[in-house]
């Protein structure tokens, strides 16, 4: 049987191995870019259908930025 906290994927792998917090600083760092990039678009005007496509992105790497700390956090705990 698999031990509870096995990795599912490499990212995940990658921070269980990642005590010093670097790689989730710079995959967060990396999240958090595409999350503004994606604001400026919208705050710089598109369709309603285009609004609510990029608000789902934005959304989505927001939220993915959130389960990178948690997992991290799971296998570092302070």
């Amino acid at each position: 049987m698999a031990e509870k906290n096995e990795p599912w994927l490499p990212v995940e792998q990658t921070l269980k191995e990642d005590a010093n917090g670097e790689e989730r600083d710079a995959l967060m760092n990396r999240l958090q870019d595409q999350a503004r990039t994606i604001k400026r678009k919208m705050d710089a005007g598109v369709t309603p259908k285009e609004f609510a496509e990029l608000d789902t992105l934005h959304k989505a790497f927001e939220t993915a930025s959130q389960v990178v700390a948690i997992i991290w956090r799971r296998y570092h705990p302070t």
